[in-house]
């Protein structure tokens, strides 16, 4: 039996309840889009004169949202297999990719929150505030050469195991 050690029972809890907060966040983004299509009007009353603005925001924000779930499902698969104590297997060469992915299209997104900003200043300070980031590019990178190294790792392992 593997131990647990507190490493991974915290690393379990903090992606357990990012996932939810995600998924309360999209939840929260569904209903903002819908209420702006349905009831325009009272959806204006709140958000201001930029309705436009708003729901290009809220549909980035589904974006990365969806991203963003994408990333902490796999994040929670790779913890559950390395808790029970085999981390480097081909699955999680997968998921390191999926999350090198996700982390990809969070980078992408800066450029319309920019464009967004810049292009209705009447959100103010609802306006996104991208924030081109050189870290974010490298964790990009380091979790593609991260998924790169595992797939490797895990196709060694199994020639060697059917050497034995």
């Amino acid at each position: 039996m593997i131990r647990q050690d507190g490493l991974m029972n915290g690393a379990r809890l903090v992606v357990r309840v990012a996932l939810w907060a995600n998924r309360l966040f999209l939840a929260g983004v569904v209903l903002g889009l819908g209420w702006s299509l349905v009831s325009p009007g009272q959806f204006a009353a709140v958000a201001g004169a930029e309705i436009a603005g708003m729901r290009w925001e809220l549909l980035l924000g589904l974006v990365m949202g969806a991203a963003t779930d994408c990333l902490l499902t796999a994040l929670a698969a790779i913890i559950a297999v390395a808790a029970a104590g085999d981390p480097f297997i081909a699955a999680n060469a997968g998921r390191l990719q999926r999350i090198g992915w996700c982390l990809l299209v969070l980078q992408l997104c800066e450029l319309p929150g920019l464009l967004i900003a810049r292009g209705y200043p009447g959100l103010g300070a609802a306006a996104p505030v991208p924030d081109v980031s050189i870290t974010g590019w490298i964790a990009v990178l380091m979790v593609f050469v991260l998924a790169r190294v595992f797939a490797v790792g895990a196709a060694m392992r199994d020639d060697l195991d059917g050497t034995i």
